[in-house]
């Protein structure tokens, strides 16, 4: 599904769709990103959950998970609160002793893909507002902005072998400033929102996020693909928007 498409589709949150091709099942719950263990959907996460257990019974079977693997934690409210409904599928999927995996590009090809298109300091920075807006979702009290951040530039910084870029928070900061024409404030909720959603072109971060989204959920499919072709039966967790735009190609290519 294209973005403009999306912009006119109104959809539940959580988003939920089953398919079965063959003998195997495809899950998909598309969640709403939350780190609130109070959240009502992770009662219809958990009662989805056993219905993909009971259907694939006696299959191979993996989860799917968005970016990136989690650790597993002590206990569902502790998973929640440190990495959101990731953390709460990668602890149910411990308990019943199914592996967890995240589909996701390599990220110096993602990145190789976007500067075909965009200026370092663009794609930087988008990876840096989604952090800031990770951030403002927190719980509180939320941990030390500098330390969270920090993280994650230290991370990116590895991951995507740009030598001679400064991954600094003073950086990123002074790039905000051009991008927008005012100081940084990693308590301007709204303005994070709007920069990383991918459905909206008012500025070049979103143009950055639909690129990266577009690259993300191609090769999600595949991923999903060749898994389903060597025999298994798959529960994904990501993004509601995610759900809905991956869903009409699945159909497409599964359900034939």
């Amino acid at each position: 599904m294209t973005y403009d498409k999306y912009k006119n589709v109104h959809h539940p949150t959580p988003y939920l769709f089953t398919l079965k091709s063959g003998s195997n099942f495809v899950y998909y719950f598309g969640e709403k990103h939350s780190f609130d263990p109070d959240h009502p959907q992770w009662s219809d996460e958990k009662e989805f959950w056993n219905k993909f257990l009971e259907d694939t019974r006696d299959k191979k079977r993996i989860v799917f998970i968005e970016g990136g693997k989690r650790p597993v934690e002590a206990d569902e409210n502790q998973s929640i609160l440190k990495h959101g409904g990731m953390g709460l599928v990668t602890y149910l999927a411990h308990e019943a002793q199914i592996e967890t995996f995240s589909p996701e590009p390599d990220e110096k090809y993602e990145r190789s893909e976007m500067e075909k298109e965009f200026s370092r300091e663009e794609i930087q920075y988008y990876y840096f507002a989604r952090i800031v807006h990770q951030w403002s979702k927190k719980q509180d009290p939320k941990p030390d902005f500098k330390e969270y951040v920090n993280g994650y530039l230290e991370g990116d910084k590895k991951e995507s072998g740009w030598v001679d870029f400064d991954f600094s928070l003073e950086a990123m900061k002074k790039i905000h400033s051009n991008l927008f024409n005012k100081l940084f404030d990693e308590n301007d909720t709204n303005l994070f929102y709007d920069a990383i959603t991918p459905v909206e072109l008012n500025t070049m971060v979103n143009k950055v996020s639909r690129a990266s989204s577009q690259i993300r959920d191609q090769y999600i499919v595949q991923q999903i693909c060749d898994y389903v072709s060597k025999g298994y039966s798959i529960y994904l967790q990501y993004g509601a928007s995610h759900a809905v735009m991956q869903e009409p190609l699945l159909k497409e290519l599964l359900l034939h």
